[in-house]
């Protein structure tokens, strides 16, 4: 990785396309960090992975191929098998009878090409692709995974011993039955292939519920007999270094998981049912690179606001939406933008979601009153550039938060409100001071997260006309009555399991404050005509943004909408 990060920085120093100082500061920080180069680049937002992949492609004189939204078809696939694929970090991308294209990070990995050419007895021909984008590509070898998946748990559930007494010992030795372990693995690693945030674990009556939520939806999986429930529950508190006896009373714990290359951390929580425990595991992919601004779907002037706003260095950076909006996932690409070697991150969180390198983090905990009020009045005695409160709640940690932006600290948190406007609102009904809050709130972000709509089968079609009722008030709220407004929707295909969705996209609303915002934060004026400066000095609202993602084919109307009225 070292090497191929100097030559890196060696092509994009000769191309000019980012400037030095910033370039040089990026590699420092991948130095320090131990992260690639590359990852670094394009979540700092100086450089797309498409530009990026290009530039290296011109550099190799190679063809380049963006694979996010290529289909490869499972007679390719096919050729090359996968263990041999990951192994090389390759994909078979097209293929006649005497030839064969591979997508490469490394077009020089001679090795590679010969094994390719040995196994499918054709001329290689090596085309680059980035690094992030063959890791995403790869995942296309599990998309038929859900027969194997459903095999693998009949055969072992018919196998997995079942109990009538529940003691530690035979809980202890059923958890690390090889069935049960079979079972186990293999719905997460189907849960890791899908994409899923969360496996739900659900006991009823006569059967154990599998279900897991993808791009935000829960949907039904699996059905297991009851019978293989302990066994399950067992398994997962022996990982999580949980009580195995207790049954009674709620218990959270944290594991981590390897599924060929992917790290994944997962977070437990278990409680007792009225038919038995049920189980979440939250799913937290560690490998994974941060998602940069403009991924998460902050563009134009919005991404601007947040970009310059990042540069300062005290006030508050504030957060808001509703729960599961994406507010934590915002916050942690903004640290991973800002944590250099040059300065002290320090956050409280309730829980840590991620680990960051180099970042001092701790966990609330009421058992020993570690409140985020408590947590954060000890990080101003830690020497903090930069501090991140996972949530702002009372009276107490308003206070505090707004101190130290105050004395010279950028703070970030986020803050449960609908709108950026009433985010002020809320600030002043925690007892904030309104002279206090003007001097230290910088920028607002409020935001819904929409499923986006899967590019394998999108078309453009006119809604039925009661949907376009609904959005003719936004239409005329929003200056865009005259517009014509495209739609579109996906077809469902086999990559998005017939949903017509793929993955999720943010919608925003952000409030930069500037001087005139601070005095009218100052004076206390109504939200509306607060809004209606903003709107006029450039806000978009989330309506606006939403219809943008519209137009851009990116989601819905009924998504829009749906988020928009949270």
């Amino acid at each position: 990785m070292q090497q191929f990060d100097e030559k890196l920085y060696q092509l994009l120093q000769e191309s000019g396309y980012i400037k030095k100082d910033a370039l040089d500061e990026a590699y420092v920080s991948s130095q320090e960090l131990k992260k690639p180069f590359s990852d670094v680049l394009v979540f700092h937002g100086l450089i797309s992975e498409n530009m990026l992949g290009q530039l290296i492609a011109d550099k190799l004189k190679l063809p380049y191929i963006a694979l996010r939204s290529r289909t490869i078809t499972d007679k390719v696939l096919t050729l090359v098998p996968e263990n041999l694929a990951r192994r090389y970090r390759i994909m078979p991308i097209a293929a006649t009878d005497t030839e064969i294209s591979i997508a490469m990070e490394d077009p020089d990995n001679f090795e590679a090409i010969e094994a390719i050419r040995r196994r499918t007895g054709r001329n290689v021909k090596p085309v680059y692709a980035t690094k992030g984008d063959i890791a995403r590509a790869l995942d296309q070898y599990k998309r038929n995974f859900k027969e194997k998946f459903e095999q693998i748990i009949v055969e072992n559930a018919k196998k997995a011993t079942t109990l009538k007494e529940q003691t530690i010992e035979k809980l202890l030795k059923i958890a690390q039955d090889l069935p049960v372990v079979k079972i186990f693995d293999a719905l997460l690693e189907y849960a890791v292939a899908e994409n899923a945030s969360d496996v739900h674990i659900e006991t009823a009556s006569d059967n154990l519920l599998i279900r897991l939520r993808i791009d935000g939806v829960l949907l039904d999986t699996l059905n297991l007999p009851k019978t293989i429930q302990p066994a399950i529950v067992a398994r997962i508190k022996v990982l999580s270094n949980l009580k195995i006896d207790e049954h009674r009373v709620p218990q959270d714990g944290r594991f981590r998981f390897q599924i060929d290359e992917n790290l994944v951390a997962l977070r437990v929580s278990i409680i007792p049912g009225f038919y038995g425990e049920n189980v979440v595991l939250r799913l937290l992919p560690e490998t994974a690179r941060p998602l940069s601004f403009e991924e998460l779907g902050i563009m134009g002037q919005n991404l601007k606001y947040v970009k310059d706003n990042l540069q300062r260095s005290f006030g508050m950076i504030l957060v808001t939406g509703p729960t599961g909006s994406g507010k934590t996932t915002t916050l942690y690409s903004a640290l991973n933008i800002l944590n250099t070697p040059k300065i002290n991150i320090c956050t409280v969180e309730d829980p840590i979601e991620y680990g960051i390198a180099r970042v001092n983090q701790i966990q609330v905990n009421p058992q020993t009153k570690l409140t985020f009020a408590v947590g954060l009045r000890a990080l101003l005695r830690h020497d903090p550039d930069i501090i991140m409160v996972g949530e702002i709640r009372d009276e107490e940690t308003v206070s505090i938060a707004i101190h130290a932006a105050l004395t010279g600290h950028l703070v970030l948190s986020t803050i449960h409100t609908n709108s950026a406007i009433g985010t002020i609102a809320r600030f002043l009904d925690m007892g904030a001071k309104e002279y206090l809050l003007a001097s230290t709130v910088n920028l607002v972000i409020a935001q819904r997260l929409v499923r986006r709509i899967c590019q394998n089968c999108i078309h453009e079609y006119t809604p039925a006309e009661d949907v376009l009722e609904r959005m003719r008030p936004i239409l005329k709220e929003t200056g865009n009555v005259k517009r014509k407004v495209k739609y579109f929707r996906g077809n469902g295909c086999d990559e998005c399991h017939g949903s017509g969705f793929r993955g999720r996209v943010g919608i925003y609303e952000i409030l930069n404050v500037d001087e005139e915002i601070r005095e009218l934060i100052a004076q206390k004026a109504p939200a509306s005509h607060m809004r209606q400066v903003a709107s006029e000095k450039g806000m978009k609202t989330i309506f606006q943004d939403g219809l943008d993602k519209i137009q851009a084919g990116l989601t819905t109307i009924d998504e829009m909408l749906g988020a928009v009225t949270q």
